[in-house]
């Protein structure tokens, strides 16, 4: 008889866990279903992921060299640091008064606001506003 009942007992507790189940299936979780915390970080959508954080960085200083040929210039920055030399790709960003201009704008004696990165001992312009 015991037997009887538990096996009743048993048939109506999955009975009742099927229906629980199918009636809020939000909250049924199937045993080999993972645990959003334990998903790979692989897995997270790119959107999801961190921005990259910019190395972009910027010297103020004096134009004292152009070369034309070249989209190359040379400036003396105004914390007193060495001559730093930037030769500037055909998509650089050239600004003087908040208007954009070509390379043929930078002259010499000119105050400029280099945007730039460093790979090793390479300087990789990207924009020159003309400052005055």
């Amino acid at each position: 008889m015991k037997l009887t009942s538990l096996a009743s007992s048993l048939a109506l507790f999955f009975s009742s866990s099927i229906f629980n189940a199918s009636a809020n299936p939000a909250q049924a979780t199937p045993a080999s279903a993972t645990p959003a915390s334990a998903t790979p970080a692989s897995a997270t959508p790119a959107a999801a992921a961190p921005a990259a954080k910019s190395d972009a960085m910027t010297v103020e200083g004096t134009v004292k060299k152009v070369v034309a040929k070249k989209m190359e210039i040379y400036i003396l920055p105004n914390d007193g640091g060495k001559k730093m030399e930037f030769y500037f790709p055909k998509d650089a960003q050239f600004i003087k008064a908040e208007k954009a201009v070509g390379f043929d704008a930078l002259k010499e004696g000119q105050k400029v606001r280099v945007t730039y990165t460093k790979k090793g001992k390479r300087l990789n312009p990207s924009k020159a506003e003309i400052l005055e």
